[in-house]
């Protein structure tokens, strides 16, 4: 069964009593962790319990290729259900996945995390079509799923927010996940025991995403502006931000950024640009056509595939991570330059 973010609360009864897995994937890393957090928190009380939540990782799988059924046929240490989360999940750990779900005995919950995964992907073609698993993609937020997350954050907390109050807060607030989740705990604790968000108190506090670091890093980046590209790199990484992260929400920027190419070429960079740019994000309109003047389609699908790239290295090397994006940025900031 496939779902979007939003829809993972309504369906509690489903993954508490029906579903044997779910699938959790998509290139908003702080959307997947949070969704699946989310998830595993419906089935077993405390998810940081090493013996009610046993961690997998496809390497363990590729050693002992039976351990998801032996893990999973195992009884729970205290009883009650436990969780087998499988991370970082890919194609190859497809046939242990099938192996598990034909075979589990007990109510074991197999929670499958990944990166985006193509249509076509095996693992996630096979997920999808299983009645059993629940699947949930995690793209850039829509207006609703960002409308759905603020309602749901404040209200956990016993807060409503007021009708004038919402749009200003939504327009202040980006796709990024976890750049909203930050500014939504922000606005919550400055709020103490009001109940009420009203305008003044998403002025007072609530940072315009819109124009934060994160775009400024990114459309900088895409216009080949070095010094600039640099310089909010080095912020974001002093204010605590994974330069996993940061991968992706390159990532994100030109996947968005190859669908207003794409128009722009059919259409016009108007249409290009409506693509690409909120409303709120009005000053940076010239920003954006000028990007959209600088990119191709071809090279907007390479450095799609030079990040997807260097996400993997890394996973899988011991150079530091922030050395290796770094010199990433600078690549593709060297391409922008020579196209402009």
């Amino acid at each position: 069964m496939k779902a979007k973010p939003y829809q993972v609360t309504s369906l509690v009864p489903q993954i508490q009593n029906g579903f044997k897995g779910a699938l959790i994937f998509g290139p908003d890393f702080g959307v997947v962790q949070e969704i699946s957090e989310k998830i595993a928190s419906f089935i077993v009380p405390d998810i940081s319990d090493a013996f009610g939540v046993i961690k997998i990782t496809p390497q363990k799988i590729k050693e002992i290729p039976s351990i998801l059924l032996d893990e999973g046929n195992a009884g729970g240490l205290f009883g009650g259900r436990k969780i087998l989360w499988l991370k970082n999940a890919d194609n190859a750990i497809l046939n242990a996945v099938e192996d598990y779900l034909d075979h589990i005995q007990n109510n074991t919950f197999l929670l499958i995390t990944a990166d985006n995964l193509t249509k076509n992907s095996a693992l996630r073609v096979f997920c999808e079509s299983h009645p059993n698993i629940l699947c949930v993609a995690c793209y850039a937020d829509s207006e609703r799923d960002v409308a759905e997350y603020i309602r749901e954050t404040l209200s956990g907390q016993g807060i409503r927010i007021s009708n004038a109050a919402m749009p200003m807060l939504m327009d202040r607030l980006g796709e990024n996940r976890i750049s909203t989740k930050k500014e939504l705990e922000k606005l919550i604790t400055y709020l103490g025991d009001k109940k009420t968000v009203e305008e003044a108190d998403v002025m007072a506090v609530v940072t315009d995403t819109q124009n934060s670091s994160v775009d400024l890093f990114c459309s900088a980046v895409a216009m080949g502006n070095q010094k600039m590209a640099e310089k909010e790199y080095q912020l974001m990484l002093a204010n605590g931000e994974n330069p996993v992260g940061i991968i992706r929400i390159l990532y994100l920027y030109f996947n968005k950024l190859l669908d207003a190419v794409a128009t722009a070429e059919t259409q016009g960079i108007d249409a290009g640009i409506k693509k690409i740019m909120k409303p709120a994000q009005f000053r940076m309109e010239a920003g954006f056509r000028k990007q959209l003047t600088i990119w191709k389609k071809s090279f907007v699908l390479k450095v799609l595939d030079l990040l997807l790239e260097t996400e993997k290295q890394a996973k899988s090397t011991g150079f530091p991570i922030e050395i290796i994006l770094g010199r990433i940025i600078i690549q593709i900031t060297h391409v922008a330059q020579r196209k402009s």
